[in-house]
C-alpha cells in the first residue's frame, strides 16, 4: 500500500527507505532542525519541547500536547487567511502547521511507539509540505545515504 511519501517527487520515498537504521534518529533531528529554521515556526516553547526530545529521546506528554495545539492554531490561521483571500499568509500558516506536524511525526518514535522508518517517512512528507517542495528533504536524506 502506498503511503503519502510515496507520492512525492524527487525520490524522497526511496531515500527515506535507504537511510541506514542506525542513522534514522540523527536524520530526524536534522530534518526537524531544517524545517524549524526555514519556516520560522520556532518559538521558545517549541524549542523547549524539541530540546527535551533531542537530549532525552522523548518529550513530556504536556509538551507534545502543546505542539499539537500550535499545529492546530496554524491550521486554523491558514483557514482564516484563506477565507479573507490572503493567500500569502494562508500559505505561511499552512507551512508552519506542517512544520510542527513534521516535529510531531519525528517524535512519534518515542511518543506513539511508531517504527523509526515509518516516523522518518511521515516526517519527510510533512517536511516537504512545510518547505514547499522536496529539494530540502532530499538534501537532508541524501546526507545519510551512501
Amino acid at each position: 500500500m502506498l503511503s503519502r511519501v510515496d507520492r512525492l517527487p524527487g525520490g524522497v520515498a526511496r531515500l527515506a527507505s535507504a537511510v541506514p537504521d542506525e542513522d534514522i534518529i540523527r536524520c530526524l533531528h536534522l530534518l526537524v532542525a531544517t524545517v524549524m529554521d526555514v519556516t520560522g515556526v520556532s518559538t521558545p516553547e517549541v524549542r523547549d519541547v524539541i530540546r527535551q526530545w533531542r537530549q532525552q529521546g522523548s518529550a513530556e506528554p504536556a509538551g507534545v500536547a502543546s505542539l499539537r495545539v500550535v499545529a492546530a492554531q496554524h491550521d486554523f490561521d491558514s483557514f482564516a487567511h484563506q477565507r479573507r483571500g490572503d493567500t500569502d499568509r494562508q500559505l505561511d500558516s499552512f507551512r508552519r502547521a506542517r512544520a510542527v506536524d513534521c516535529v510531531l511525526a519525528a517524535m512519534s518514535v518515542s511518543t506513539a511507539a511508531e517504527a523509526p522508518r515509518t516516523a522518518l517517512r511521515e516526517a519527510a512528507y510533512e517536511a516537504a509540505a512545510a518547505l514547499g517542495g522536496t529539494a530540502g528533504v532530499v538534501g537532508v536524506l541524501a546526507d545519510y545515504v551512501a
